[in-house]
């Protein structure tokens, strides 16, 4: 039987401004390569009965996006459903499947808590099947090339670690802004995954959101050398 290749499910959620429930559902599906073997982008409806979206300023992306197809209004059960069936697909058909996200904390933390908000179903799950978690922000900080250099994060003795950031440097675009609205930030995210994979760091995975670990950006820093003791702003 041929070998068939590991699939990372890059995923990406932006969500509301008080409840942290997900109105942007997205994922892009790849190999170590970069091809792409499935995507997702949903605008879930129901959503906006209970909350706001954080980034309000961008609702006028969201209804082009949605015109220009890029993005589909659909329910949190539709989604939900789609989104397990392309994992099922994938793994029955012999590949590892990795869902992922830079940041995974936040995204596999929120979108269970948006199905349980918006279904009234406290024990729902998002899941279906066990699966890998990793995260993309802690793949790629453990072999970022130790010159590493951003601006610094908001204390000014750190320097960040965000997608924006690592993005910025690992394609030599200073001048990169990230859009948070989910199929482009899943694009940035694999592509990002996509030079980690490249330096070969063996990969490290979860069975569980809790598993997750914290203060990615401090570990980081950390290996980096920064230590947080001094600014790292000229003239400070």
């Amino acid at each position: 039987m041929a070998h068939k290749p590991t699939l990372f499910m890059v995923t990406d959620i932006e969500t509301t401004l008080r409840k942290r429930i997900a109105f942007d559902i997205a994922w892009r599906t790849i190999d170590r390569k970069g091809k792409v073997y499935a995507e997702g982008s949903y605008v879930i409806r129901e959503a906006f009965n209970l909350d706001v979206p954080f980034f309000a300023t961008k609702l006028g992306h969201y209804f082009d996006d949605t015109y220009a197809k890029r993005i589909v209004p659909a329910s949190i059960l539709e989604v939900r459903t789609k989104y397990n069936k392309q994992i099922a697909d994938f793994q029955d058909a012999g590949h590892r499947v990795i869902p992922c996200a830079y940041n995974a904390a936040f995204d596999f933390k929120y979108m269970p808590e948006t199905l349980q908000q918006l279904t009234g179903d406290s024990n729902a799950r998002w899941l279906d099947r066990k699966v890998e978690l990793m995260d993309i922000w802690a793949y790629w900080g453990a072999s970022v090339p130790k010159n590493y250099k951003a601006n610094a994060s908001a204390s000014g003795k750190y320097y960040s670690t965000s997608a924006e950031s690592a993005f910025r440097y690992e394609f030599n675009q200073s001048d990169f802004v990230e859009r948070h609205i989910g199929w482009h930030d899943c694009v940035i995210e694999g592509d990002i995954l996509q030079k980690a994979l490249a330096r070969r760091k063996a990969l490290h995975t979860v069975q569980s959101p809790k598993q997750f670990a914290g203060a990615i950006w401090k570990s980081i820093n950390t290996r980096l050398g920064i230590t947080g003791k001094q600014s790292l702003v000229m003239g400070a």
